[in-house]
């Protein structure tokens, strides 16, 4: 329309022209009508170059309106129209994969999303499922420990073997993200966390008290009505299962444990062993039978080196190297005598050897007579004659 406007108003202009060469050389008829036809067909052409052009304008609006739409249909990034398509499963492989799919390049985007859906076709899940399933499946075939051993043979092997096959990155094959969930599996169970709690000095409430050399009591707090335990240098807490069972339950029935939570302190406490489907059982004499003769000698070469070091220690004294012979003799046997009251009241001694029903008086009367026997041999040996050392029975001995 706006065409055909301009055409007219070309018209009305050789009109008007014709017009006024006419009416020069004197023809006024002839200028006249032209005149009229110049006027006519430049309002018809203004009027049609007005509406074609106000036309125009709308169309390109029109144009203007819808181009982003076409524009953004025809911009769409690969994983913009994976997502569309696939709402689901795109919002899941983000969240397995921890990674940002519309950041990532289209090649990349396009190896993380085959075999995403290529691991979860071959474990028969869901692609949300893929990650829980895999552990699942991993801890019910192999145990924790080897864990380091098969995270170096993915690495290894398995990560170019995968990546040569599909001709993929590394860093988009299955075997990568085997490996970051193995390792935040591995971290997680080595790093303690908030309620973690970890167990020191185990030992049985009978052990407990041979070793503390006291009773064992339950004494409940006046003021908080709750439970805790006393026994020689130990104190605590009682777990409710020990509570329960503080009446009824015989000594064996109960277990000594140092505890911290999340790394705290560690605190006493006594608790509850449960009871099991015993199949064997071996009693204590089946356990000491062959060790009390080991133990035996070790408590008696235990306490022959004491008294040989005492004996060296008073001979080394400048003041024992002073005396005459008769005091030297009399001085040792007052060692001796001092150091075998000291070995007896030895807690820890007595309770290695009632641990395995030997006689700790028996043993330490015994190899106190030898030590003596060999303090006079090796005096004598230095001496012309007994009396020299002074011929006294041993009656002032401690036993």
């Amino acid at each position: 329309m706006r065409k055909v406007g301009i055409v007219l108003l070309v018209f009305a202009i050789g009109n008007l022209l014709v017009a006024i060469i006419a009416s020069a050389n004197g023809e006024t008829y002839a200028a006249g009508s032209k005149f009229s036809s110049s006027l006519l067909l430049g309002a018809i052409g203004g009027l049609l170059c007005y509406f074609g052009g106000k036309k125009d304008t709308s169309n390109q609006e029109n144009i203007n309106r819808s181009s982003p739409q076409e524009s953004s249909i025809v911009q769409e990034s690969p994983w913009q129209k994976y997502k569309r398509l696939n709402p689901t499963k795109a919002s899941a492989i983000e969240a397995i994969t921890k990674r940002k799919m519309s950041s990532q390049s289209e090649r990349d985007v396009q190896e993380i999303v085959l075999s995403m859906e290529r691991w979860a076709k071959s474990i028969g899940c869901q692609i949300q499922d893929i990650k829980t399933e895999f552990l699942k499946s991993y801890q019910s075939t192999f145990d924790n420990a080897d864990t380091k051993e098969i995270l170096e043979h993915l690495r290894n092997v398995k990560l170019k073997e995968e990546a040569n096959r599909f001709n993929i990155s590394t860093q988009n094959t299955c075997t990568h993200f085997m490996i970051k969930w193995l390792t935040e599996s591995l971290q997680k169970e080595a790093a303690p966390s908030a309620n973690h709690i970890k167990y020191r000095n185990k030992t049985s409430a009978r052990d407990l008290i041979i070793t503390e050399n006291s009773e064992l009591q339950f004494v409940e707090n006046p003021k908080t009505g709750k439970i805790f335990f006393i026994c020689g240098r130990k104190k605590g807490y009682v777990s409710p299962a020990a509570v329960e069972k503080m009446k009824t339950g015989s000594l064996d029935d109960f277990y000594y444990v140092e505890a911290s939570v999340g790394g705290s302190d560690y605190v006493p406490c006594l608790c509850y062993a449960k009871s099991k489907n015993v199949i064997k059982q071996f009693s204590v004499d089946d356990a000491t039978t062959h060790n009390t003769s080991n133990i035996e000698k070790k408590i008696r070469t235990k306490l022959r080196n004491a008294f040989h070091e005492l004996i060296e220690d008073t001979q080394k004294e400048e003041a024992y190297n002073k005396m005459e012979m008769p005091f030297k003799y009399l001085t040792l046997k007052a060692a001796i005598a001092n150091f075998y009251q000291q070995m007896k009241n030895d807690k820890s001694l007595a309770a290695m050897a009632n641990l395995y029903r030997i006689d700790h008086n028996t043993l330490l009367d015994e190899e106190c007579l030898k030590i003596m026997e060999e303090v006079e041999i090796e005096l004598l040996n230095n001496t012309e004659s007994k009396e020299e050392i002074g011929n006294k029975p041993d009656d002032d001995l401690p036993f």
